[in-house]
């Protein structure tokens, strides 16, 4: 699997070739965190892809649903295999959170990845 690498500001990057891609583990990785942080609608070939986080972010008795959705997009993500760990920490004053993902990919790797997402 190949993918367009992102920037600092998770803007693609261009104009540099295949030096502009990122391949096998690391393509994994990128598109976890990609896909955790997009919204329900955000992606216009299927709007019911991603996480609704504009209901369940700061919502009362939601970390269970948040820790289901999250676990639902990294695994039908591709290239994962299993999660080994998940975790969560959300502040819902500032409707906030941070996941931190221990992930095996089809390639025999593991890494631990945290993203977070904030409204």
């Amino acid at each position: 699997m190949k993918v367009s690498s992102l920037d600092e500001n998770k803007d693609w990057r261009f104009g540099r070739g295949r030096a502009s891609y990122i391949a096998k583990a690391e393509a994994v990785r990128q598109n976890v965190a990609t896909r955790v942080r997009s919204f329900t609608n955000d992606w216009f070939l299927d709007t019911t892809a991603n996480i609704d986080w504009l209901t369940i972010l700061g919502a009362r008795n939601t970390q269970t649903t948040i820790e289901r959705e999250v676990e639902r997009v990294i695994l039908t993500t591709v290239g994962v295999a299993r999660i080994d760990n998940l975790e969560s920490i959300v502040t819902r004053k500032d409707r906030k959170i941070t996941i931190i993902a221990k992930i095996t990919t089809v390639y025999d790797t593991q890494f631990t990845e945290e993203i977070g997402v904030g409204l």
